[in-house]
């Protein structure tokens, strides 16, 4: 009995150290390295919806009234009127977010 407990705390011991080594690629793998999943190749219709979740482009600014945040902070009412910034909706997720600017009056 205590041969196979033994060989079981060894084999246990053997399949931990080997277990993550194993999931490593190959060596021939490098050619992968540095893409993000958007990169690949297999970016299909499926993948849909996703690809906005985590950045502002092509996504509309729900619930963001821009009228009062101009209204509220006239500074960027200024830049936005000179071009210097391209909406009031931009400068609040670039700046105004992290500045804590105020959403309404």
């Amino acid at each position: 009995m205590k041969a196979i407990l033994a060989a079981a705390a060894v084999s246990l011991g053997i399949l931990g150290v080997v277990g993550p080594v194993s999931a490593q690629p190959r060596p021939d793998y490098d050619d992968y390295g540095g893409r993000g999943y958007r990169d690949r190749g297999d970016y299909d219709y499926r993948d849909r919806g996703y690809r906005d979740r985590d950045d502002y482009r092509g996504r509309a600014n729900y619930g963001f009234d821009e009228r009062e945040y101009l209204r509220c902070n006239p500074d960027v009412r200024r830049a936005v009127a000179n071009g210097q910034m391209e909406s009031g909706a931009a400068h609040y997720r670039v700046f105004g977010r992290r500045e804590g600017r105020r959403l309404s009056c």
